[in-house]
């Protein structure tokens, strides 16, 4: 008797693993697994055997060598195609084979097995990343990087000329606020050095915000760079490992998406930039002795920059931080220097500078921010905010203040550029944002009371009426400031969405007190705050960013309710109210809750859940 094809002598044991024949099989009769078998030649039928199936092993060592070979092909791939468009055009080829040739290839090489075991590699196919999954990126030690074998540039999509006025704008209004990148390093890529990767992402979003920020640029060419940003992104494997590029573009993709009203995109974006800071060890000093003092300090800017924003992020939208522990954070922080004193060529670090620089800036946000954080996860983790709380609280932000050695001081401030202003500005709305999202649970905690049976005598009722007092001043305050901001035209368009989020958070605080207690001294100058804001956001532009027009609908809607408590307390509401808070909501992808509204216009309160930030605002 012959050997069947694929099986030793050995394997015609009664209780051997070796297959029946497909007749035996198909008739579920019994195989004696010779050749021919004996119930094939007892009915004169032909007795086939299905070649042996080889089955690869399922083990690290395997696996490591299937990722490396897989690494290979998509290097390889990447220098034929430099465009990015390497995992769409392998699926087009794989859709234009037909079935029939897949079927009649098979049928020429070898059996398809019984139990249907296609002859292919499952590590190998099941793994290929989906290009429209792009959240988060793992990160993958492997050497062989395919992103490395491309360095497209930015799609031309406007004349050179206008582009470069694109990238002049950039640098000259959005990163002397926010400086992430390094004017003479990008500037020489973008004039024909040779691309890192990734470089497409970000070179279309500083082309996106540039376009976004001129005056006299046809219309949604800014949201067209944007998307091709976002196409680029989005051709990236899920196994790359990224680097300060990708980041930079990360943030500015997020950035973007949250003037452009996107709260969830923005969100991923921030997300994304995180996971791969830290999988780059941006929030560690790196002890590298071959990095330049210029790579140390870009790494510096970039996790700074990328802190600011997930931390800003997650206080708008109400959600937990992303950031790693402020104990695993040992970077050092920006310095103060003049961007002309740190260039590739230079071999020793620059002194510090006692002037304010467009650092100044980054690096008290930075500072603030850890301690804010701090705060604000005290806060999120606290059922009740105590009066305590609110005391303790601001202690360490003034005692953040004392501390400060670095302030945005200038000689002569008529002479001071405007990004000192934006900065100066900004921060100053930063803190008094943080103050009064301190103070607010316990006002509406107080109104809550106010409004069940109007107690006013608590065991704390000294304490609580010195931080309602301390609310109110800030609160008021913040809307003179703003309001002056905003009637005389010096409100940047740059920060003019957190302009108006800091006006949301000032303004709920005397709404409160309308509610609380309408007859009161204080109420009636608080009608008058708000009527003062009403009256300054007149003098907004007729077009916004969609973030910015959010936020105006939602101040519209506080000064409805505000407007709808003094009628109340004159008696006179029935048939007055014309409009509605709903009215004046301008998209359905409102990134403001109800609950807040809906607190300060409900008359009965004891139904309100727990308050935390994310009732304010969330995405």
């Amino acid at each position: 008797m012959q050997s069947m094809s694929g099986y030793g002598p050995g394997a015609f044991g009664r209780n051997s693993h070796v297959p029946a024949c497909l007749e035996c099989r198909t008739r579920k009769a019994k195989c004696s697994k010779t050749q021919p078998c004996g119930s094939c030649t007892r009915h004169n039928r032909k007795c086939v055997y299905a070649s042996k199936v080889h089955r690869t092993p399922l083990t690290r060592e395997h696996l490591t060598a299937v990722e490396n070979r897989l690494h290979l092909l998509e290097a390889a791939l990447g220098g034929l195609f430099p465009d990015g468009e390497m995992q769409e055009i392998s699926r087009e080829l794989l859709l234009e084979e037909s079935p029939g040739d897949r079927m009649s290839s098979n049928a020429d090489n070898e059996w398809i097995s019984a139990d249907n075991t296609l002859s292919y590699d499952p590590l190998v196919f099941d793994d290929l990343p989906n290009p429209t999954q792009f959240m988060a990126p793992e990160f993958d030690s492997s050497p062989v990087d395919a992103d490395n074998w491309s360095a497209p540039q930015a799609d031309t999509i406007a004349a050179p000329e206008e582009e470069a006025k694109f990238v002049d704008i950039y640098f000259a209004h959005y990163n002397t606020v926010y400086p992430m990148l390094h004017e003479e390093t990008f500037r020489l890529v973008q004039g024909g050095q040779s691309a890192p990767p990734h470089w497409p992402v970000l070179a279309n979003m500083v082309l996106a915000l540039g376009a976004w920020l001129s005056v006299d640029v046809r219309e949604e060419l800014d949201l067209t760079y944007f998307a091709r940003a976002e196409q680029h992104f989005q051709k990236i494997s899920m196994g790359n490992r990224g680097n300060l590029i990708l980041v930079q573009g990360l943030v500015l993709l997020s950035e973007f998406a949250q003037k452009q009203g996107s709260p969830e995109k923005s969100g991923r974006y921030v997300g994304s930039a995180v996971h791969i800071s830290i999988g780059l060890n941006l929030h560690v000093e790196t002890q590298d002795s071959k990095t330049s003092e210029l790579d140390r300090e870009i790494r510096r800017r970039v996790w700074w920059s990328v802190y600011c924003a997930e931390s800003c992020s997650a206080k708008i939208y109400g959600r937990p931080l992303l950031l790693p522990e402020d104990t695993l954070i040992t970077v050092r922080p920006v310095s103060n220097i003049h961007e002309n004193t740190l260039t590739s060529s230079s071999t020793t670090f620059p002194p510090q500078s006692d002037e304010s620089t467009i650092y100044t800036g980054l690096i008290q946000q930075s500072s603030y921010h850890r301690m804010a954080n701090k705060i604000y996860r005290h806060l999120l983790s606290s059922p009740n905010v105590t009066a305590q709380d609110v005391q303790e609280a601001d202690e360490m932000i003034d005692t953040w203040h004392k501390g400060s050695s670095l302030c945005l001081q200038v000689t002569n401030p008529s002479s001071a550029p405007e990004w000192y202003f934006i900065a100066r500005r900004r921060q100053v709305l930063c803190d008094r944002s943080l103050r009064l999202l301190v103070h607010r649970p316990l006002l509406l905690r107080w109104l809550r009371r106010k409004s069940i049976d109007g107690e006013t005598s608590t065991a704390d009722h000294s304490s609580e009426l010195h931080c309602r007092a301390q609310g109110l001043a800030i609160a008021r305050t913040t809307i003179d400031m703003i309001s002056d901001l905003i009637a005389t035209g010096r409100s940047s368009r740059l920060t003019l969405s957190f302009t108006l989020y800091a006006l949301f958070h000032a303004l709920i605080v005397p709404l409160v007190y309308i509610k609380a207690n309408p007859s009161s001294p204080e109420s009636i100058s608080c009608v008058q705050d708000i009527e003062k804001a009403g009256s300054a956001l007149q003098y907004l532009p007729e077009h916004m960013d969609a973030l910015s027009n959010y936020f105006m609908v939602a101040l519209r809607r506080l000064a409805c309710v505000s407007s709808q408590a003094a009628k109340q307390h004159e008696g006179t509401t029935e048939g007055k109210r014309a409009v509605k808070p709903h009215d004046v909501r301008s998209s359905v992808s409102d990134i403001f809750g109800n609950q807040e509204l809906e607190l300060l216009k409900s008359g009965d309160l004891r139904s309100s859940p727990r308050l935390d930030f994310s009732e304010w605002v969330h995405s």
